[in-house]
């Protein structure tokens, strides 16, 4: 994998674990050599996670629209960024520019980035790898709404095998097959 998109909060979250499992991410990512794909913001976790890729000479390249410019904070120290008009277009970019996606805490945003490339997975529009990151099982209601909409029939069993599901750095080295240990 050369390059990864990371949804996440654009806050900082209610605890500073967040914060800290975003710093020890973007420097995994960054003494790796894989390019963090992110939403080009330099506040709350997603601005962690890009400047500590950059303090560790990763490439960094951020996709912002014009409305969240002000709003997200436009992060001038990474590589590159991109500005589009809609949040559709900035989606669409992330994608295109990914290998694969990994899906921090976060909000509303960064629920609706994760349904859509597992929904788009699903129809097999891509087969890029999902890794969702349960930090202290934040994400487990979520799990348990899938495993709902698989009970009650209205997806398929097979959408378990769209994501995986990783809780701490250890186990998202093993999925990126990464040895380096940081």
């Amino acid at each position: 994998m050369k390059s990864i998109a990371v949804y996440c909060g654009s806050s900082s979250g209610s605890e500073s674990i967040f914060a800290e499992i975003a710093t020890e991410i973007g420097s995994l990512l960054a003494v790796n050599n894989i390019k963090v794909i992110y939403g080009g913001g330099d506040s709350g976790i997603m601005g962690v996670v890009s400047n500590a890729a950059i303090a560790n000479e990763g490439q960094v390249e951020g996709v912002i629209t014009n409305h969240l410019i002000e709003k997200e904070k436009k992060n001038l120290n990474i590589s590159s960024i991109q500005v589009v008009e809609t949040m559709h277009e900035r989606k669409i970019a992330m994608f295109n520019k990914a290998d694969g996606f990994l899906v921090l805490p976060g909000g509303v945003g960064t629920l609706e980035e994760f349904f859509e490339v597992l929904s788009w997975k699903q129809l097999q529009i891509h087969r890029k790898p999902i890794i969702l990151f349960n930090l202290n099982n934040y994400w487990s209601q979520l799990i348990e709404l899938i495993d709902k909409t698989i009970d009650c029939k209205f997806t398929g069993e097979n959408i378990k095998d769209a994501y995986i599901v990783v809780d701490n750095t250890a186990e998202l080295r093993k999925v990126l097959n990464i040895n380096v240990k940081n």
